[in-house]
This record gives structure tokens, C-alpha cells and sequence, in this order.
């Protein structure tokens, strides 16, 4: 028999914590489709159409891979847009508009940029991209949030705009992060 579950034999053949693991994720995503069922019955007994969008923030260090994965998902699944928050600020600081100037003094004074303008740079873009595109109902915000607070910031601007589904954790090998890192500090 091989080794599982920190070294220690398995005389079934498996290994019980990957049997739970696998059992957990099961789980969770039957949960999610019912939900998911819950709400489309709900809407059509009431007769409304579903108007927030609905939002995964993917998470993990630099160089894990969340914008890889959230393009391959944007081109696979209809539906799906992607957002990035660093994209998002790096875009308006080269705007030239009084909040690209607010946002430069910030940086420029080595402070972090207020979650506002943060989350007000994602429901602008939010909004654009679904009045430019009334399929697009799913958002896949990378980079965000970063901190509790962003979360508090989050809820209070957001929460009447947008469902947050779920969360979407990359975990990377630091090593196989720093390689990335610097392969794309070649080409950037």
C-alpha cells in the first residue's frame, strides 16, 4: 500500500482525508447549484429578472496565476468578464483625471489607495462592460480585496449591486512564483 494522510499506510487503498476532501468539495458545490436553483425559482415565482451581477474575487500572491486562470475562464465560459484591480488603477492613474491625480499623490506619499476609489473603479467597470454587453452577468475580480477593510468597503458600496458568490484562492510555490515574476519582468 502506498503512504497517505502524513506518511501513514492506508489498508483500504485510499486515502480517508482525500476521500473527505473530495466528499467536502462535493458537497459544497451540490450546495452552490441549489442555491443557485433557489434563486432562479424564486425569480420566476415573482416574475423579476435577476439584476445583480454576480462576483468571485480570486486571490493569491503575485505570480499564482489569477489573471491566466481568469482569462482561460472569460474565453471558456460565456457570461464571465474579468476585472483587475491593479489594471483598473494603473489605468486611471494615466487618465489624467483629478482622481488619477488623487490617486498619484497617494502613491507618491507611500500610502495605500483608499478601498473607495478602489471599489468605485470596479463598479464603474462593472458598469460599462454589462451596458456594453447585457450576457456578461459574472464578474471575475482578481487582486480584491486585499484587507478586511476592503471587504467593510465592499459591502457598504456594493452590496445592494452585487452578489458575491464565492472566493477563489490560487496557491502557488513561491519558487514557481518568482520564476513567473521574473519571465514577465523580461517582457514587461
Amino acid at each position: 500500500m502506498g503512504s497517505c494522510c502524513g506518511g501513514k499506510e492506508s489498508k483500504k487503498g485510499f486515502c480517508p482525508f482525500s476521500l473527505f476532501l473530495f466528499a467536502a468539495t462535493g458537497a459544497a458545490f451540490a450546495y452552490h447549484k441549489l442555491q443557485q436553483k433557489k434563486s432562479r425559482d424564486d425569480e420566476s415565482s415573482s416574475g423579476a429578472a435577476a439584476t445583480k451581477p454576480q462576483v468571485v474575487f480570486v486571490l493569491g500572491g503575485p505570480g499564482a496565476g489569477k489573471g491566466t486562470q481568469c482569462e482561460l475562464i472569460t474565453k471558456r465560459q460565456s457570461g464571465w468578464a474579468h476585472l483587475s484591480a491593479g489594471d483598473l488603477l494603473r489605468a486611471e492613474r494615466n487618465s489624467g483625471s483629478k482622481l488619477a491625480e488623487l490617486i498619484n499623490s497617494k502613491i507618491a506619499a507611500g500610502q495605500i489607495v483608499p478601498a473607495e476609489i478602489t471599489v468605485g473603479l470596479l463598479e464603474k467597470a462593472m458598469e460599462d462592460i454589462t451596458a456594453k454587453d447585457a450576457a456578461v452577468t459574472k464578474f471575475l475580480i482578481d487582486g480584491f480585496p486585499r484587507s478586511e477593510g476592503n471587504v467593510t468597503v465592499w459591502k457598504a458600496q456594493m452590496s445592494n449591486k452585487a452578489d458575491v458568490q464565492f472566493v477563489l484562492f490560487l496557491s502557488c510555490p513561491e519558487d514557481t512564483m518568482t520564476s513567473r515574476l521574473l519571465e514577465r519582468a523580461k517582457t514587461s
